[in-house]
């Protein structure tokens, strides 16, 4: 009998141990490639942010940062607290950030991020409060944007509500597996395709549902999300998209998106590279008061970018996960100086568009969500 009550809890304890060891290990292999992807070098201090819903995660990262020799920086809050902060604290008081961060702005050599959902924040304080938390973050980007810091954002399943997934957490968690473990030669050399076609062309057109069609110039550099720093700044775990920004003033006409949390089929509309208008299926209102508590370039678009990663098979509801499913097209709104472009502001959010179908000149990128790259357009379109 006691034989047997032994091998019971021994048999619970195992099941329970294989998912936590499972999931760590994943954990692990994101955050080994956000460590050599930034190049991360012995003494050298990273700052990793973090939600502390999300412990376990952070302390594989910090983790892996020591065992490279480099130091580890811990930056540390929830969304549940920062929105009793914001909602109790004046508003000179948050458009001031704390010294301490200041300080690390100043002095850390890489930033790794592991992803939350500050977007929620909109929805629990007000626009005044918003704005001044804002100003605040504004400040510590830019002491990081003028010393060129790198930074990597790491996907993480619990970064946003079950509510907000469109797919159960398992599956999230087995879709970042998946497209870690896609063939990563395959990617490179979709993205080095891609990029010719985009670098050797002279005008883009993003046609979504709804009859979204946006047309903007190119001429600016193309960067490529393969595990490295490109020449841009942002490193993003996993890989497999290429982005780029485009000449800002150029942006013209609709584009669709599929949502943006609870807000259905946004439609944003640009004349003379600034948004004009902002509708949707429901009420559009709760994105247009997320972008309101901005400031500066906060109605341009930042850049656009294109996934090419084969491992995800549908679209997860977390952004950083969808954008680089293959075939995707995803756009995003407010600061692009990391990238090589003018805007400068506070906002720096993406969007996806699933279905896409974009034209560079005379050839496809994408056709209705899928890769299209050596396609010609026919005359009659």
């Amino acid at each position: 009998m006691s034989n047997l009550r032994g091998i019971h809890v021994q048999q619970l304890e195992t099941a329970d141990t294989v998912a936590e060891i499972v999931t760590r290990a994943l954990f692990k292999k994101l955050a080994d490639m956000a460590t050599i992807g930034l190049e991360i070098q012995p003494m050298q201090f990273v700052e990793i942010r973090g939600d502390t819903t999300m412990q376990e995660c952070i302390d594989v990262v910090s983790l892996a940062v020591e065992r490279v020799g480099a130091i580890p920086c811990l930056n540390l809050t929830s969304i549940a607290h920062e929105a009793e902060r914001i909602s109790t604290l004046s508003p000179d008081w948050l458009r001031q950030p704390s010294p301490f961060l200041l300080d690390l702005a100043r002095t850390v050599d890489a930033v790794i991020v592991i992803q939350r959902d500050w977007t929620s924040l909109a929805a629990l304080c007000s626009a005044e409060k918003m704005e001044a938390w804002n100003q605040a973050i504004g400040l510590l980007v830019e002491q990081q944007e003028s010393r060129r810091i790198p930074y990597g954002l790491i996907a993480h399943p619990e970064a946003i509500g079950q509510d907000q997934l469109l797919v159960s957490r398992n599956e999230a968690y087995e879709a970042i597996e998946a497209a870690i473990s896609a063939d990563a030669g395959k990617i490179r050399a979709l993205l080095g395709h891609a990029k010719e076609i985009i670098d050797n062309g002279r005008v883009l057109e993003i046609r979504t549902r709804n009859d979204g069609c946006m047309r903007c110039d190119l001429g600016r550099p193309v960067y490529q999300s393969d595990g490295c720093l490109d020449g841009s700044l942002v490193l993003n775990i996993p890989f497999g998209s290429l982005s780029f920004t485009v000449p800002e003033d150029s942006v013209q006409g609709t584009i669709c998106f599929d949502r943006w949390r609870d807000v259905r089929d946004l439609a944003v509309t640009f004349d003379g590279g600034r948004i004009s208008d902002i509708s949707a299926a429901n009420s559009p209102e709760p994105f247009a008061d997320f972008v309101g508590t901005h400031t500066g370039d906060r109605d341009r678009i930042s850049h656009i970018g294109i996934g090419v990663n084969p491992g995800i098979k549908r679209p997860t509801g977390l952004v950083t996960l969808d954008e680089i499913k293959s075939g995707m097209v995803f756009v995003a709104f407010g600061e692009n100086r990391f990238m090589g472009g003018k805007n400068e502001s506070t906002l720096n959010i993406d969007l996806v568009c699933s279905g896409a179908t974009v034209l560079c000149d005379t050839r496809y990128l994408v056709r209705e969500g899928r890769l299209a790259l050596d396609c010609p357009i026919p005359p009659s379109q």
